[in-house]
Formats: structure tokens, C-alpha cells, sequence
């Protein structure tokens, strides 16, 4: 049962907690968008300029992928397409968690059950 929570479900509102310190997901998400927008190409175009790889656009790359055509080994010949980088911000919750903490409906349900009664 996989129980993984993307960022994109949570609100900008929503808290982040680690190690003692607070920042809310909207905060978290924005700090990504800018690290993957320019750090990360900036990284990206060092490389294939350094590797001499025909990577013109780095930041179109990121956002659209790189078109391209592969020739694979026995295949009839060149298949076009893209290649696209995919990075995903997941929340794996610990297992023990998840078998300890009651569903915050659970005080709702039970009081629905008592007024049926």
C-alpha cells in the first residue's frame, strides 16, 4: 500500500516541520521552483558545455525535454522523440505512524455512531 503524498496535494498554507524548525509548503515549493529553474540549469549547462554536448537551451530542456531521435541497437532505425528530465517531491510517512495515530474523523465518526445509538 503506498501511502506517498505529493507536494502538489498540499496547500501553500500547509507545514512543514523539520528539526525543530517550521516553514510553510508554499515557502518550500518556491525555493524548489528557483532551484530547479537556476541553479539546476545553470549546473546542467556547465556540464554538457564542459562534456561538449549540443544542449542549446538548458532552461527549454528542463521545461520541455530535448527533442532528439535515438538509434537503438537492432531496432529498424531512428526513433524520434524527447528526453525529459522528471524530479518528484514525495512525503513517505513512516509505517509505525500510520498504525498509531487515529484519523482525526475518528472523534466525528464515533460521535456519529453515539448519536444513532
Amino acid at each position: 500500500m503506498e501511502e506517498n503524498w505529493y507536494l502538489q496535494e498540499c496547500r501553500d498554507d500547509d507545514v512543514i516541520s523539520s528539526k525543530e524548525k517550521l516553514f510553510k509548503v508554499g515557502r518550500f515549493r518556491e525555493t524548489l521552483n528557483y532551484v530547479f529553474t537556476h541553479r539546476l540549469a545553470n549546473i546542467i549547462n556547465a556540464a554538457f558545455q564542459e562534456r561538449k554536448l549540443p544542449v542549446t537551451n538548458t532552461q527549454e530542456f528542463l521545461d520541455s525535454g530535448l527533442e532528439c531521435e535515438i538509434l537503438k541497437i537492432g531496432s529498424q532505425g531512428w526513433q524520434s522523440g524527447k528526453i525529459n528530465i522528471k524530479i518528484s517531491v514525495e512525503f513517505i510517512p513512516d509505517e509505525q505512524n500510520l498504525m498509531e495515530k487515529e484519523s482525526p474523523l475518528d472523534d466525528l465518526r464515533r460521535m456519529i455512531q453515539e448519536g444513532n445509538s
